[in-house]
């Protein structure tokens, strides 16, 4: 293969996600905006629909972690805590764990998450934080 086609490969797939959860193009591909305003009026109903957000990029991934975490920072609603828990255990962490993990930063949110969630009173809260902490940190 003629090196600098090698190259340029390596370069932009040091960007790209080997895992893609929804390609962009796609039918059914949730816009960023569309998932910032389930995020803003906290509808339990569409949370999940999160995960139809295309997640191409490492930056697609920061992304989606910082605005969870927005989100729970103003949060007060045990059941929406518990929706925002579900899509991180059902969702960011089977996809992305090995991301998580290979990337400082990443981990260092997820872990910060996980604190916020574990101060929850909520047993179905503190049941999913204990089993991310088990796939993620053990």
């Amino acid at each position: 293969m003629d090196q600098n086609l090698l190259q340029m490969n390596q370069v932009r797939s040091e960007d790209e996600l080997a895992v893609v959860n929804i390609s962009s193009t796609e039918i059914g591909a949730l816009s960023k905006e569309a998932a910032e305003r389930i995020l803003q009026t906290k509808d339990t109903d569409h949370i999940h629909q999160i995960m139809y957000v295309p997640i191409e990029k490492k930056a697609d991934l920061h992304w989606l972690i910082q605005r969870i975490g927005q989100a729970l920072e103003v949060e007060d609603n045990d059941i929406v805590a518990l929706e925002l828990a579900d899509l991180l255990y059902f969702f960011v962490i089977p996809f992305y764990k090995e991301y998580i993990l290979m990337e400082r930063h990443l981990y260092e949110c997820i872990d910060d998450l996980l604190a916020r969630l574990a101060s929850w009173a909520h047993s179905d809260i503190h049941t999913l934080v204990d089993a991310m902490r088990d796939d993620l940190f053990v």
